[in-house]
C-alpha cells in the first residue's frame, strides 16, 4: 500500500511538469519617463510578488481567473494600488510620481525575507547569518543564542550534542538543509561542523511545523537555507586554541542562459586538548583518589565535506533544476563515555557519506500551482573501533594492563555499520483565489543498516539487517480572512514500518533472538493563526496534535555508547504556542523588537535518553506522560547601524505526570506507583538566558571600512543530572549554575570584501558543563580571515 501511495504522488507530479503557463505583464516608469528598476510589485492577498527588470517590465505567469489588487512601490515615489482583471489582453502601464516627504528622509519599508518568515502564523524565529559570517562559528553556536534553544555538547569541536527546543530534544526536533531532511546525512555533516559562511539564514520553528517540511517533528524544526546568490565567492580560514583549524569555500556562477554551478568545501580539525577538572583513579588502590586539572589527550577531531550542484535556473519549465552530490567524512578519537567517570585512550569512530541530491521548483507550473521536489540518497559507512585488550586508562594518561584479558576499554569491538537511506519530498501549493489556497506534502524516508563486528562474530547484530521506513502525508488550507488576519488548518498522516531484532524468553531454556516487525500509523492535525492589532503589533497562536516515530539510532543504537531498544514506542504530543511580537521604528533611527510566547506541551510516551552516572552507556526509553509549561521572551534595540542590544530568557517546567508506571521485569512486575511524579525531567536545563551588545564604526582607518565590537553573555541555572527524587541530598548529581562571556572584534575593508576577526570565548575561564556533566572548553582564542566577493 505504501509503495502504491508513493508511486501515485510522483506520477501526478510527472504529469504536471510540462504544463504551459501564461500571465499578466506590465511596465513601470518614474515621473521623468525612465524605467523604475527593481520596483516592488505584488498582488495583495496572494503569494505572488516580483520586482521590475532593467527596463521596468514585470510579469506574473499562470494566474487564476479573477480580480486582483496590484500594489506598486518604489523608494522615493508614491505607492500605487489599482484593480486588475485576469484574463486580460492589455499590458499594464504605470507611471509613478515623486513623494516629497519620502525624498527628504528616505526609509525603505519593504519587509525582508526574515521579517516575512517571522510574521508567519507559526512560532518561528529567523536568524540572519550574514552578520555572523566573519566569526569562527558553526550553525550550533549561532542557534544557541536563540530563546527556547539550548544545545548541550559533550566537549569541543565535533563532539556529539543534544539539541533542545522548548524542552523537546534530540530527534524530537528535525533538521533540514534547503528543505532536504538531514536525518541520515551522517555525523560528518551536522550542525556542529557546518561553517556559518555557507549559510544565508536559519529558520527555527518552535512547536507546530509547516506542512511543506514534511516532518514528524514533535517539538519543532530547523531549516538551514544556504547562500542562493547567483555569482559570488566566499573563502575563509580560522585558527584557534587547542590547535583548531577551520576553512571553507563557497561559490556560485550563473551565466546569461541560466546554467548554474554551485560548490562548497569545508574542513575542520582540532586536538580538543583543553584542560578539565577530572576524577583521578589510582590503579593500585582501585579507587578515585580525588580531582585534578588535566589535559584531554585522546580527543582529536577532523572532518571535511564537499557539495557540488549543476543545473539551470529561471527557465520556463523550472525556476531551478539542480542535480548535486555531497561527500563528507570524519574521524574522531573518543575520550570519554556519557560521563567523565570513564576515560579512554584507544577508542575511535569514523564515518563517510556520499549523497546524490535533486532539487526542482517551479512557480505557476499550472495556473495557480507551485511545485517543489527535494530528494536525496545516502551511501554511508562508519566504524567503531575498540581493540585494545586488557588496557585501562585514567585521566593522567596512565595505563593499567591485565595480562591475558580480551576485554576492550568498553566492549571490545570493530564494528562496521553500512547504512543506506533515501528521502524524497514533494510539495504542491495551489492558489484557489486571492484568499484561499491549499498545500499538499508527501514525504518518504527509508533507512537500512547492515552491521558486522569482526571482534564478535556471534553478535546478533551481524545476523539481522535493520530497516526503518516512514511516510508522511500532509494537507493544509490557508484562509486570508483580511490583510490583518490569516489562518491555516492542516492534517498529517504518519506511517512507519521497522524491522529489527529482539531477545525473547531471557534466562529460559527457550531463550532466543528473533527478527521482529514494528508497524505504526497515526494521524495529526492542527491550526495556526495570526492577527495584526496594529501594523507593529502581531498576535499568534498555534495548536497541533502530532506524533513522532522513533529514529534509527533510538531503536537500533549507535554501536558504541547508545544501546538498542526494539520496544521503543512512538511519542505523541499536544502542542500549544501563544505569543506576540512588537516591531517599531522610532524617528527612523531607533528600532525596537519585543517578543514573548507561552508554551504548553502534553506528551505521551515521550522518548528520552536514560543516563546513569555510574555507566558510560545510555539508552532511549519512554516516559508515559509528561507536561511542559514554559515562557520565553526577547527584546532587541538598535540605533542606526551604530549600536545594538538584545536579550532573551527561557523558563520551561517539564515534569513527569504519570500516576503509575509499568515494570516489565521478571520479578515484582506489573503496575507500580511512579515515584518521579511531579519531578522535572533530568539532564534538561529549565532556566537559561542570553544577552548581547555591539557597536560598529564606519571608515575607521580608511574609507569603506567597518570596525565592530560585540559582547555575548550566557546563563544557565543549575539542574539535576538524574531524577531529583533519587538519592540523598548530598549525593544528588547536580550540574551547577553557569555563566560565560564571549567577546569579538571584527574589521572589514572595501565594503566587506576583506575581513578579519578576533574572538575570545569564555574569557573569564569559567567551569562550564553541558550534556551529562561533561566539561566544555575553558578560555579560548580564535582568529579568522575571510574574503567575500559578489560579481
Amino acid at each position: 500500500m505504501s509503495r502504491k501511495l508513493g508511486l501515485l504522488f510522483f506520477t501526478l507530479f510527472a504529469f504536471t511538469v510540462f504544463g504551459e503557463t501564461t500571465g499578466l505583464s506590465g511596465n513601470v516608469l518614474l515621473d521623468d519617463g525612465s524605467p523604475a528598476v527593481m520596483a516592488h510589485i505584488m498582488l495583495e492577498g496572494t503569494q505572488h510578488a516580483t520586482v521590475t527588470d532593467q527596463s521596468g517590465n514585470f510579469s506574473f505567469e499562470g494566474l487564476i481567473n479573477g480580480t486582483f489588487t496590484l500594489h506598486v512601490s518604489f523608494v522615493g515615489m508614491k505607492s500605487q494600488k489599482l484593480q486588475v482583471q485576469w484574463p486580460s489582453s492589455n499590458p499594464i502601464n504605470i507611471r509613478l510620481s515623486s513623494d516629497e516627504e519620502l525624498l527628504s528622509d528616505v526609509m525603505v519599508e519593504a519587509k525582508s525575507v526574515l521579517r516575512e518568515t517571522e510574521e508567519l502564523p507559526y512560532a518561528v524565529t529567523a536568524i540572519d547569518a550574514k552578520p555572523l559570517q566573519n566569526l569562527n562559528l558553526d550553525v550550533n553556536q549561532a542557534l544557541n543564542t536563540v530563546s527556547g534553544i539550548r544545545i548541550m555538547e559533550e566537549g569541543g569541536l565535533g563532539s556529539k550534542f543534544t539539541f533542545t527546543l522548548n524542552g523537546f530534544s534530540g530527534n524530537q526536533v528535525k533538521f533540514f538543509m534547503d528543505g532536504i531532511p538531514m536525518d541520515h546525512f551522517g555525523s560528518s555533516l551536522s550542525l556542529n561542523n557546518i561553517p556559518i559562511n555557507l549559510i544565508d539564514r536559519i529558520e527555527v520553528y518552535k512547536g507546530v511545523v509547516p506542512v511543506h517540511l514534511g516532518s514528524d517533528a514533535l517539538g519543532g524544526a530547523v531549516n538551514i537555507i544556504t547562500n542562493k546568490k547567483r555569482n559570488f565567492l566566499d573563502l575563509s580560514y580560522s585558527y584557534g586554541s587547542f590547535n583548531t583549524h577551520r576553512s571553507s569555500l563557497n561559490t556560485a556562477y550563473t551565466n546569461k542562459s541560466g546554467f548554474t554551478t554551485r560548490a562548497s568545501l569545508s574542513h575542520n580539525y582540532s586536538d580538543n586538548n583543553y584542560t578539565v577538572l577530572a576524577p583521578i583513579r589510582d590503579f593500585d588502590e582501585q579507587r578515585v583518589v580525588g580531582e585534578q586539572e588535566v589535559e584531554r589527550f585522546h580527543d582529536r577531531y577532523r572532518s571535511g565535506s564537499a557539495r557540488l550542484e549543476l543545473g539551470v535556473v529561471d527557465k520556463k519549465y523550472a525556476d531551478d533544476l539542480l542535480f548535486g552530490i555531497i561527500t563528507s567524512a570524519n574521524d574522531q578519537q573518543v575520550q570519554t563515555g556519557s560521563t567523565m567517570n570513564s576515560v579512554y585512550g584507544g577508542i575511535t569512530r569514523n564515518s563517510n557519506s556520499v549523497i546524490p541530491t535533486l532539487r526542482y521548483g517551479k512557480t505557476n507550473l499550472l495556473p495557480g500551482l507551485d511545485v517543489r521536489l527535494n530528494s536525496a540518497y545516502n551511501f554511508s559507512e562508519s566504524q567503531i573501533i575498540d581493540t585494545l585488550r586488557g588496557v585501562t586508562y585514567n585521566w593522567l594518561g596512565d595505563t593499567s594492563y591485565t595480562p591475558g584479558s580480551n576485554d576492550g576499554e568498553l566492549q571490545r569491538t570493530f564494528t562496521t555499520l553500512t547504512d543506506r537511506s533515501a528521502s524524497a519530498q514533494l510539495n504542491a501549493n495551489y492558489t484557489i483565489n486571492p484568499q484561499h489556497s491549499l498545500a499538499l506534502n508527501y514525504s518518504y524516508n527509508y533507512f537500512k543498516r547492515k552491521s558486522f563486528d569482526s571482534e564478535n562474530p556471534d553478535n546478533p547484530s551481524n545476523q539481522f539487517p535493520l530497516s526503518l521506513s516512514k511516510q508522511i502525508i500532509g494537507l493544509s488550507y490557508q484562509y486570508d480572512i483580511s490583510e490583518k488576519w490569516r489562518a491555516i488548518a492542516f492534517g498529517k498522516l504518519f506511517m512507519m514500518n521497522a524491522i529489527t531484532y529482539k531477545q525473547l524468553d531471557f534466562a529460559l531454556e527457550t531463550q532466543r533472538t528473533e527478527a521482529v516487525r514494528n508497524e505504526k500509523q497515526d494521524f495529526g492535525y492542527g491550526l495556526a493563526t495570526y492577527y495584526f492589532i496594529t501594523p507593529k503589533l502581531q498576535l499568534k497562536a498555534s495548536y497541533e496534535r502530532t506524533s513522532r516515530l522513533p529514529d534509527p539510532d533510538e531503536i537500533f543504537g549507535d554501536g558504541l555508547f547508545v544501546n538498542a531498544n526494539p520496544d521503543l514506542k512512538p511519542e505523541q504530543s499536544h502542542n500549544l504556542n501563544v505569543g506576540a511580537n512588537y516591531n517599531s521604528r522610532l524617528a527612523n533611527s531607533h528600532k525596537v523588537n519585543v517578543e514573548g510566547s507561552f508554551v504548553y506541551r502534553k506528551a505521551t510516551d515521550l522518548i528520552y535518553q536514560i543516563v546513569k552516572p555510574s555507566s558510560p552507556e545510555t539508552s532511549y526509553g519512554n516516559v508515559s506522560k509528561t507536561r511542559n509549561l514554559g515562557v520565553e521572551g526577547s527584546i532587541g534595540y538598535s540605533y542606526k547601524e551604530l549600536f545594538r542590544l538584545g536579550a532573551n530568557v527561557t523558563f520551561q517546567d517539564i515534569t513527569d505526570r504519570a500516576d503509575s508506571i509499568y515494570n516489565d521485569s521478571y520479578t515484582n512486575g506489573g503496575s507500580q506507583e511512579n515515584y518521579q511524579y511531579g519531578f522535572r525531567l533530568p539532564n534538561t536545563p529549565y532556566l537559561f538566558a542570553n544577552a548581547n551588545a555591539g557597536v560598529s564604526f564606519k571608515d575607521v582607518g580608511m574609507e569603506h571600512s567597518k570596525l565592530g565590537i560585540n559582547y555575548y553573555f550566557n546563563f544557565v541555572e543549575q539542574y539535576f543530572l538524574s531524577w531529583a527524587e533519587m538519592g540523598s541530598a548530598d549525593t544528588k548529581k547536580v550540574i551547577p549554575r553557569q555563566t560565560s562571556h564571549n567577546i569579538e572584534l571584527t574589521y572589514s575593508l572595501q565594503e566587506g570584501k576583506y575581513n578579519i576577526a578576533f574572538e575570545c570565548r569564555n574569557f573569564t575561564n569559567e567551569l562550564l558543563y553541558d550534556r551529562f556533566y561533561l566539561q566544555k572548553p575553558g578560555r579560548a582564542f580564535y582568529i579568522k580571515l575571510r574574503y567575500a566577493l559578489d560579481y
